[in-house]
Parts: structure tokens; C-alpha cells; sequence
């Protein structure tokens, strides 16, 4: 199961769990959600890159940030999530230069993974709806766009060359900012909830951040310009935090 569908099912069922469980719970909850309010969170982030070219898979990566909220009335209320964000992915490209009749070298001829992780300040503006409390538990959801603005893109690679029948990997690490879009555009949702600690709050949520522009343009995995294709990120991130 691929990492957007098993988010998408996860934040369902346990929607689906906390709209039945309210039914039956009742509230104890007396506190006001409105005017402004604001905590930080943190918690940590599976991403991958679109299957645009094959060969793609997950990496963990971490995610802090803080909250800063306006509530409308007890059950409506905007959000923006100003964090720091690890996205990215692994990649796996070939290299084969004698195909184009080269004579075969030492790096004509390569195989590389490559685990990319995007550093970036991610903001995310949300609709947050609050659904009916049980015990001291507020479950709510939440959604959309998120913009962010990436700072660095770096790599650990493991790249394994082949010569005169003989096999040799190299490992390394390489910043790979140029190569990857400044700005882009997601949108995010997901579900969470607040319990209350007396003048606090602490605060669990599940996001799913679909990307909608492009991170890395024009990839090929075989190295070939007529086989390539842009690549997006999509991230699922779980983060605790303390709301004030």
C-alpha cells in the first residue's frame, strides 16, 4: 500500500472513530476557542517523491514549527503552521554512456541511490472545524494550501560503477539545491485533537500534504532526455505539540 493511500484511509477510519465516539461521549469542555491562541509542535514526517519515473521510494525525515490560530467561534477557526520541513525521497538512477558508443571507462557505467532530503520552511493556512468533544478530547479537522520556500537539498548517495568486469561503490554526500525548485505549492489536510490541561492544550495531528508543483523537474532515471519527468513530494507528518 503506497503512502498516500494508507494515509488517506488512516486519517478516514480515525475520523470515522471519533465522530462515532462523540455520539456517545458527552462533553466537559467549557473553554472558549475563540480569539487568538498559538503553541509549537514537532514530530516526524514520511516522504516520497511522485512516481512520474519509477524507482522511487520513502524516507523519514522531521518536522517543528509553531501554531499560531484565531478562532471564529468554538467550532471554526483559521490556522497557519509556520515549520521547518524535511521532505524528499530515495531515487535510483542508471547510467549507461555506452550506448551511445562511448568506450567504456571508469563511470560510463553506474548505478546510484539516492536518499534526498528538502529543507524547507513550509506554511500551511488552514480551515480547522472542531467536532464535538468527548471526555476532555476535541477531535478536529483541517484543510488547505500550503506554500513553501526550500533553503537547501542535499544527498547521501551510494553509487556503484562498473569496469573491466569488476564492481566498485563509492559513498558521499553532495548539496543538490540547484537542481530542485525554490517555491512550491501543496495542499494539506488531515485530522487531530486537543486534550485540555487546565490554561494549556496538548495537541495531536495527523497531516497529509499532497504537493501540487513541481520539486525536482525534468528527472531521468536512465539518464535519458527523452525519458524523464517532473517530480513532486507528498508527505504524511504526525506531530505533538503544547497550545497556549
Amino acid at each position: 500500500m503506497n503512502l498516500k493511500r494508507f494515509t488517506i484511509l488512516t486519517i478516514l477510519g480515525l475520523l470515522i472513530k471519533l465522530q462515532a465516539q462523540a455520539q456517545d461521549e458527552a462533553s466537559d469542555i467549557t473553554s472558549s476557542n475563540t480569539g487568538l491562541r498559538y503553541g509549537f509542535r514537532a514530530g516526524f514526517v514520511v516522504s516520497e517523491f511522485s512516481n512520474t519515473q519509477p524507482h522511487t521510494s520513502e524516507k523519514l525525515g522531521f518536522t517543528a514549527g509553531v501554531v499560531v490560530e484565531y478562532g471564529f467561534n468554538d467550532q471554526l477557526s483559521v490556522q497557519a503552521e509556520p515549520s521547518y520541513l524535511q521532505q524528499g525521497g530515495k531515487l535510483l538512477k542508471f547510467v549507461d554512456n555506452t550506448r551511445f558508443g562511448d568506450v567504456e571507462s571508469l563511470g560510463s557505467l553506474s548505478t546510484t541511490n539516492y536518499a534526498i532530503t528538502i529543507h524547507s520552511v513550509d506554511v500551511p493556512v488552514l480551515a480547522k472545524y472542531r467536532l464535538p468533544a468527548f471526555g476532555n478530547f476535541v477531535p478536529n479537522i483541517a484543510l488547505g494550501p500550503a506554500v513553501s520556500y526550500t533553503f537547501l537539498v542535499d544527498t547521501h548517495f551510494e553509487r556503484t560503477y562498473h569496469h573491466n568486469q569488476t564492481y566498485m561503490t563509492v559513498r558521499g554526500y553532495d548539496n543538490i539545491s540547484n537542481e530542485y525548485e525554490t517555491i512550491q505549492i501543496g495542499a494539506t489536510a488531515g485530522i487531530g485533537g486537543e486534550v485540555s490541561l487546565g490554561a494549556k492544550r496538548l495537541m495531536l495531528d495527523l497531516r497529509y500534504r499532497y504537493g501540487v508543483t513541481t520539486a525536482k523537474p525534468s528527472f531521468s532515471y536512465i539518464d535519458l532526455r527523452a525519458v524523464q519527468g517532473d517530480l513532486t513530494t507528498h508527505s504524511a507528518y504526525f506531530t505533538i505539540g503544547l497550545g497556549f
